[in-house]
């Protein structure tokens, strides 16, 4: 979606943020043959609906757990103060596009960097217990909301949220969604 959440964010900058869901957040064990076909399913089909590219390749072995990403995503939005829009999509792409191992805080960190941001400070930031009670928040906040699919989306007027959309949306209907946020 993020050619769609980038053209969202041109017409309305600052209406938008992330909320880390976490994607299998208690997989230690990588997954088998029977796992990567089944990613390998889906992603034809986000790309079949999307028309986003993927580069069907995943590193081995690959336990298949987003918790050190989203810990990488909230450490970026400590260090710049915003949401951190271009690293996650830098992420997405050096995942789904590139097939590199998202879970290796080398990958992260270099990717940091290719971001502009001081590898060690970011190295800091992601170490970090404010950094990893935020991420725990937030996964514990969007399941709260009942977000089954991602991306998700949350609309909020007066402080308080609603789940509006799981799954993919395009930027017209980001941008109905911003302008006439959820009902209470």
């Amino acid at each position: 979606m993020t050619p769609e959440v980038d053209r969202a964010r041109a017409v309305l900058p600052g209406a938008f943020d992330v909320l880390l869901g976490g994607i299998n957040i208690h997989g230690t064990q990588p997954i088998g043959e029977f796992g990567r076909n089944h990613l390998m399913g889906i992603w034809r089909e986000v790309q079949a609906t999307t028309g986003q590219a993927f580069g069907f390749k995943l590193p081995t072995p690959l336990i298949y757990n987003s918790t050190l990403p989203c810990i990488a995503v909230q450490a970026v939005r400590e260090l710049v103060g915003a949401p951190p829009f271009d690293y996650l999509h830098r992420l997405q792409a050096r995942f789904f596009v590139e097939g590199m191992d998202i879970n290796n805080l080398e990958v992260l960190s270099a990717t940091a960097s290719d971001c502009g941001l001081d590898a060690e400070a970011f190295l800091r930031a992601a170490g970090s217990e404010r950094v990893r009670a935020a991420v725990r928040f937030q996964m514990s906040t969007s399941r709260d909301f009942g977000t089954n699919a991602l991306p998700s989306v949350l609309g909020e007027r007066s402080g308080k949220r609603r789940l509006l959309a799981g799954g993919y949306l395009s930027a017209e209907a980001l941008l109905e969604f911003a302008r006439h946020p959820a009902t209470p």
